[in-house]
């Protein structure tokens, strides 16, 4: 049988083959279906011979990610518009490190091809073909090949890679694709792992302390949920994602142990993501992937307030082969909350398998099971200067009540994602993603303060709920060549549906004197629904598209747009009332223009839109129009080193259509409000000399309501200071005579912080009263690691600061001073 060559696995000169030639019925159904309109710029290599000939010789800056040979050569091949030929067997079960830097052709296919025992060897008519090296040979014709500017690298960084140390650079985060930060046009920050386990956060949002622009946000959800202030907005868990899904953060919860990177996109983020919560940015959850060498590690962690937590996290083949490989991820994390008497409890596993059906073609399919056991949710403080004056740790609510005991979370998660390289290089992907969230919750909330008796009036608060998510993902991506510029494609659409449901009951209980506070309280009438409870859902179908073109001067630009159609609908569990329902049509655009003059620094700017629904009616019935969201953003991304990355933003946000007081009736809203926030941010990751690595922000925000029929006009927003920084730095000890010892420090401030809308509450009181205090935020821990089993204690709040965090009109308190003690072995 003849073996197939080459060229007729990877098409890269579309146009000089015969119609459907090689191709798979998958392929071609996937090309029509898809990108029909989007692959006509592939006909720019039908003058491949001429452009090979005038690209031999010429050095041009190169970023593809490491992957399986064949489909890495044909990414190459086809950003410099040649042919490519030769036995595809000889590639069949190799890799590539990928490729990074500046490279000649000759010097770019020796690079791709290191260790493979392969060659490119140029044909008469500029065509190269891949054959086996000659003995004692080396990658190529030596004599040729010009000197590299930058080497490939064999553990070349990828968008879901594991990130040695504080510094990414690459995310997919904002573009949906493997491209490096310096080529996104937008403000990203990624925590990596290691950032994660060296800073080893009380709760993961405390985080938040060290990224600039993002503000913790003490949402009423439970003490392993992710709720952020992004750029001055509050965001109530809606803007998070699991690795590139959308969910509700709000009463999802989340571990730490099978976390890749955090990343936070800041800004819009509807132009690939829709409208469900990310007007102002996104939180996105990048989880382990399974490793081809095995690996593993096991945790147990103790400290302050009775914590007690253990984890593992293992990793390998499951064949001689390594096509079959896994990932399981597991922990429990008991106790741990500083208030008294509040018991807790999160049980965690997570099995990820990752299956190589074919070169190119792989299948990834990750389940999550975790359930809480939660003290209920955690006592406010309400919007009174009173509240500043007791201990942090005062119990608002009686958990040793069976009424005031808590409740339990439940999530479930499946997600599938199939992945097949095409022969020409482009890449399908089908993504599936299922989750479910249960909650249950009985706690004894606050609900009036009295001053002139400083007692708190409370009652019983029973409340089930759920959230489930679904989503369809279906995305093309590719290289493509157009009057000699590199165009870098995205086609995608999605599909998905959102249902969400709650009921409560209510009853008076006892109140307490917050400065004199007694146990047990007691139950002062029936529980009764004052309301009925609520199911509501959102189906939203929806294409977007993306554009990264590199017009090889230093300069490019990312076109993208998304257009969302969402069915949405509200149905009371009354059922005397009727069904609401409302369309809603959004296209989300983003322009972006970078300028690169040298390979470690990158200028940008950027525009884009988004949106979010807005539900309800107004006094004659109508729907409302969807919030808007519009940013200007411009920033600088340098390089300083390779370990280390700083970033500089200013940007300007206006946030439209937000409900107000309708003027000619109270009891009903208009869509007219506007806000806005401006700012700058400025970040530095990674390791500023050997054996330092920090990770440093500083934040100036100005977010004021501009436009409002009952809010005054200048109004600061809730929970966001002016003005905050950290910096968190990790400092090898071996200069000082002590191997292997780390010595951490941080160090956050925030400014004053409003507390609720209006900034000056009616009545006697002003907004200086309830405005929250600015705080600074002291943590160190010293860390022993022999790189086979390693040792942190960790102490947070050493100054046991005051700090709260607000939430709407109310806030809560953090914890006071706090230690832990870590225990870890890699096997």
């Amino acid at each position: 049988m003849t073996p197939q060559t080459f060229s007729d696995a990877h098409p890269l000169v579309a146009a000089a083959r015969p119609a459907g030639h090689g191709r798979t019925s998958i392929a071609l159904a996937l090309h029509l279906a898809l990108l029909g309109c989007v692959l006509a710029p592939a006909v720019g290599y039908a003058d491949v011979g001429t452009q090979a000939s005038a690209t031999q010789t010429t050095a041009r800056a190169y970023d593809i990610a490491p992957g399986p040979l064949d489909a890495v050569l044909a990414r190459f091949s086809a950003q410099n518009g040649i042919l490519f030929a030769g036995d595809a067997s000889l590639a069949q079960g190799k890799s590539s490190p990928g490729l990074r830097g500046t490279h000649s052709v000759p010097a770019g296919f020796a690079a791709l091809l290191e260790g493979t025992g392969l060659d490119a060897q140029r044909q008469e008519d500029g065509s190269y073909r891949l054959m086996p090296r000659a003995a004692g040979a080396g990658s190529g014709d030596a004599a040729e090949l010009p000197t590299m500017t930058v080497t490939a690298q064999p553990q070349q960084e990828t968008a879901t890679s594991r990130v040695q140390g504080y510094a990414a650079r690459r995310s997919a985060t904002a573009t949906r694709s493997d491209i490096a930060l310096r080529d996104t046009p937008a403000s990203v920050t990624v925590i990596t792992q290691d950032a994660i386990r060296d800073i080893a956060p009380r709760a993961l949002d405390e985080m938040s302390d060290y990224i600039a622009g993002v503000n913790r946000e003490a949402v009423q959800g439970n003490p392993y949920s992710l709720s952020f202030y992004l750029r001055g907005f509050n965001t109530a868990g809606g803007a998070s994602s699991y690795n590139g899904f959308r969910e509700s953060g709000f009463e999802t919860p989340q571990s730490a142990v099978n976390i890749e990177r955090i990343e936070f996109l800041k800004g819009p983020a509807s132009v690939l993501y829709g409208g469900a919560g990310s007007l102002s940015g996104l939180v996105n959850i990048v989880t382990k992937r399974p490793e081809a060498e095995r690996s593993g590690r096991v945790e147990i962690t103790g400290g302050s307030f009775d914590r007690l937590a253990g984890s593992l996290d293992s990793t390998g083949p499951l064949d001689e082969e390594g096509k079959l490989r896994y990932r399981l991820t597991a922990a429990i994390d008991k106790d741990g909350n500083f208030l008294p008497d509040a018991r807790q409890q999160s049980t965690f596993i997570s099995p990820v398998l990752s299956w190589e059906l074919a070169p190119g073609t792989e299948l990834e399919i990750e389940l999550l099971a975790q359930d809480i056991d939660r003290p209920g949710r955690e006592a406010y403080f309400l919007r009174h200067p009173d509240f500043f004056s007791i201990p942090v740790d005062t119990q608002l609510g009686d958990p040793d009540h069976p009424l005031g005991s808590g409740g339990k979370i439940e999530r479930r998660l499946a997600r599938i994602d199939f992945t097949h390289v095409l022969d020409n290089g482009w890449k399908f992907r089908q993504g599936l993603y299922a989750n479910n969230v249960h909650s249950d919750d009985s706690t004894i909330q606050g609900t009036a303060y009295n001053p002139a008796t400083q007692e708190l009036s409370r009652r019983v608060r029973q409340v089930e709920s759920y959230d489930r998510s679904r989503f369809s993902q279906t995305e093309l991506s590719g290289l493509s060549s157009l009057a000699g510029l590199t165009h870098n494609w995205l086609v995608g659409v999605e599909f998905g549906r959102i249902t969400t449901g709650y009921g409560f009951m209510v009853a008076p209980y006892t109140p307490l004197n917050i400065f004199n506070p007694t146990y047990p309280g007691s139950v002062q009438g029936p529980l009764v629904e004052p309301f009925p409870g609520d199911d509501s859902g959102s189906d939203t179908r929806a294409l977007y598209a993306q554009d990264l073109i590199d017009f090889d001067n230093g300069f490019k630009v990312l076109l993208g747009g998304r257009f969302d159609d969402l069915e949405s609908y509200a149905q009371s569990r009354d059922p005397s009332q009727p069904r609401t329902q409302q369309s809603d049509r959004a296209f989300s655009p983003r322009v972006g223009l970078i300028w690169q003059p040298r390979e470690e620094l990158s200028f940008y700017g950027s525009w884009s839109k988004s949106f979010q629904p807005n539900s309800g009616r107004d006094r004659n019935g109508g729907t409302f129009d969807p919030q808007e969201g519009e940013q200007l953003e411009v920033g600088v991304k340098v390089d300083p080193n390779e370990r280390l990355a700083v970033t500089a933003a200013l940007f300007h946000y206006t946030r439209q259509n937000v409900l107000t007081t309708d003027p000619s009736d109270i009891n009903f809203r208009i869509a007219v409000g506007e806000q806005r926030t401006r700012g700058l941010e400025l970040e530095a990751l990674g390791e500023v000399l050997p054996g330092w690595e920090v990770i440093a922000s500083y934040s100036y925000l100005d977010a004021e309501v501009t436009q409002d029929n009952r809010l005054p006009v200048g109004d600061q927003l809730v929970g966001v200071p002016t003005h905050s920084a950290g910096l968190f730095s990790k400092l090898s000890l071996d200069r000082v005579g002590l191997p292997r010892w780390s010595f951490t420090s941080g160090i956050s401030y925030a400014g004053e912080r409003e507390s609720g809308l209006p900034n000056d509450p009616p009545g006697a009181l002003t907004a200086g009263d309830v405005r929250l205090p600015a705080y600074t935020k002291i943590d160190a821990g010293l860390i022993y690691d022999n790189d086979q089993w390693r040792v942190q204690f960790s102490g947070s709040n050493l100054t046991d600061e005051k700090i709260y965090d607000g939430y709407i009109s109310t806030f809560a308190p953090r914890a006071g001073r706090a230690y832990t003690m870590t225990y870890s072995v890699d096997f």
